[in-house]
């Protein structure tokens, strides 16, 4: 039997197929319903999910802007970073594995909607969307609801990236079909990352460095002169080891690190290192590495590589220093002996036996104070070869091993007279045994009071480089003091002019002498002829002194392969004389036929 039932007006015999056309009839009714109540909003909203295979996350956005994407993301497969930011600069990573899928919703306006990717491909679209056309493999277009009747969306688009390394960009654009014309409401940039380097060794990421002995810290760079560690103490390598994506490699990770050249030792710990290879338990953690007890007191070269998974993925090298062997005082400058303690006078490094500069040295006076020159101070008050409060010659005070890049300077004290001492410094090695240093001369002299200068040469060519020297002397006729200087104010500058003479550098009034002495160069002009060349400080001229500006000749001549005029003439009567006598010759013997 068959039943016959009006609904609305339309007939349908009630069978098994048709009850279940009925059904689905009424659902799609629903759904148009809901989809119809949607678009009253007035809002476009793009919900952005991971997929990875069949596993799904959609997470329905909430007041959502037309034409801006709210993207909520908890987690899911694909997705390494949930997607973060204010509409039109949205940020999020994922794996090139993984997909982006999304709710488009045409609202209620009359303006359609253009959906664009780049760095990705529309790959699918659910079939129940409605005026959502795939118009190419990158864009979309959604007509809006006027059109539809107030059923347009898009549902279920995903979105695939193309390539690792290169950014998958979601835009919507609202009100034109051309991207020109129409105003783009947000933007959706997803880094896309490489399906392996989750929980795999970066080195880009990672943080593998020599830093010094007291830090626990890795940094992208090695700390400056940490590689360089005193005699008979320890290197620090700290790490971090990170994979693509900057997280911390699992805690199972297998870590080790060998010696590949050198002698040293290595240890997970502080102190007590006695082995050439160690493992460690932890993807952050620390190498101390030290020397071997063939190498105590010597200088040596050694390199650790540090493994992860078996695999070498960086190697630091160290420099450990020797004992000292020998103090090397250079520079040695004059003291004002008006003047007391003073700095400055000289450098002083210790090194061991490979020349290397050692700091964190221990320094004393040897031999040679007298009534002149009293005791040697150092430039940081510690007697020691570094700067800083504890040590000279290093840069760090935490890492007292290493050389800074100027040496210790030390001075003296001058007691008001007019002298001079043969001096040394002393390292104690111990047992009442010292090292001492090269001797030196520490002075203590006077002002200038006189000067005398003089010329390299006499005379010169054209373009010629003339070396001036001004000698002062003290009182006493000694060297004047280093800190003299040439001048004092605008009405006592150096003066210095020559004619056919050019300053390479001028004098200044700031110019100091030099063991008693100053040089200045000059350019030698081309114009032959006899000069003075005049030096006038009027800062030391004095009639007490008998010292007045003095006056150095000097000559300027053509260079011997040149040939004046005069020569040229010379050459041309002399050749017409020849010519002539050669004419009278040749007549002579003519008439003679």
């Amino acid at each position: 039997m068959t039943l016959h039932v009006c609904v609305r007006g339309i007939g349908i015999r009630r069978s098994k197929d048709l009850r279940a056309r009925f059904r689905k009839f009424l659902n799609l009714t629903n759904e148009r319903k809901n989809m119809s109540t949607k678009t009253l909003r007035k809002r476009i909203a793009l919900v952005a999910v991971a997929t990875l295979g069949a596993g799904v996350l959609s997470v329905a956005p909430a007041n959502a802007t037309e034409g801006v994407a709210t993207i909520v993301t908890a987690g899911g497969q694909g997705i390494l970073t949930a997607v973060s930011g204010s509409a039109g600069a949205q940020t999020g990573t994922m794996l090139v594995t993984g997909q982006i899928m999304a709710d488009i919703d045409g609202g209620s306006t009359t303006s359609d909607t253009v959906i664009t990717v780049s760095g990705g491909t529309i790959v699918s679209q659910n079939i129940s969307s409605v005026g959502c056309t795939i118009q190419t493999p990158t864009k979309i277009l959604l007509i809006d609801d006027t059109q539809s009747g107030g059923t347009s969306a898009c549902q279920d688009v995903v979105f695939k990236p193309t390539a690792a390394g290169t950014n998958m960009v979601v835009s919507s654009y609202v009100g034109s079909t051309d991207l020109a014309a129409g105003t783009r409401t947000d933007k959706i940039t997803m880094t896309v990352v490489a399906s392996g380097i989750v929980g795999v060794f970066s080195a880009s990421q990672s943080l593998i460095s020599i830093n010094d002995n007291d830090s626990s810290t890795a940094t992208a760079a090695d700390t400056v002169y940490a590689n360089v560690v005193g005699n008979g103490d320890e290197g620090r390598i700290n790490y971090e080891l990170k994979d693509g994506l900057g997280a911390s490699l699992p805690a199972n990770t297998s870590v080790s690190a060998a010696v590949t050249s050198g002698q040293c030792i290595l240890g997970a710990s502080s102190g007590g290192q006695d082995l050439s290879s160690v493992t460690l338990t932890s993807p952050d953690a620390d190498i101390f590495v030290a020397q071997n007890a063939a190498s105590e007191d010597l200088s040596t070269t050694c390199s650790v590589a540090l493994s992860v998974a078996g695999a070498v993925v960086a190697t630091k090298t160290f420099l450990f220093q020797g004992a000292v062997t020998s103090i090397v005082v250079s520079s040695v400058e004059i003291a004002d002996s008006g003047a007391s303690a003073q700095t400055g006078l000289g450098y002083v490094v210790a090194k061991d036996a490979a020349g290397n500069s050692l700091g964190g040295i221990t320094l004393a006076a040897g031999s040679g104070a007298n009534q002149s020159v009293s005791s040697i101070t150092f430039s940081d008050g510690n007697s020691m070869t570094a700067s800083g409060s504890t040590s000279v010659n290093v840069v760090d005070t935490s890492h007292s091993a290493a050389p800074a890049s100027t040496p210790t300077s030390i001075g003296w004290t001058c007691s008001g007279v007019k002298g001079s001492a043969q001096m040394n410094l002393k390292y104690a090695v111990g047992n009442g045994t010292y090292i001492y240093s090269n001797t030196f001369t520490a002075a203590c002299n006077g002002d200038a009071v006189n000067y005398k200068a003089s010329l390299d040469k006499a005379s010169y060519v054209p373009g010629d480089i003339a070396t001036l020297t001004i000698t002062a002397t003290d009182s006493a006729g000694a060297a004047a003091n280093d800190q003299e200087a040439l001048g004092t104010a605008t009405t006592a500058e150096p003066a210095i002019a020559g004619s056919n003479m050019t300053a390479v550098t001028a004098a200044t009034n700031a110019d100091t002498f030099t063991a008693g002495k100053k040089t200045y160069k000059f350019i030698v002009g081309s114009t032959e002829g006899s000069y003075n060349l005049v030096v006038d400080l009027p800062k030391i001229n004095s009639t007490t002194y008998s010292q007045d500006a003095v006056t150095v000749p000097y000559s300027i001549k053509l260079s011997s392969s040149a040939v004046s005029n005069a020569d040229v003439l010379k050459a041309i009567v002399s050749l017409i004389a020849s010519i002539n006598k050669q004419i009278a010759a040749l007549q002579k013997a003519l008439l003679k036929r």
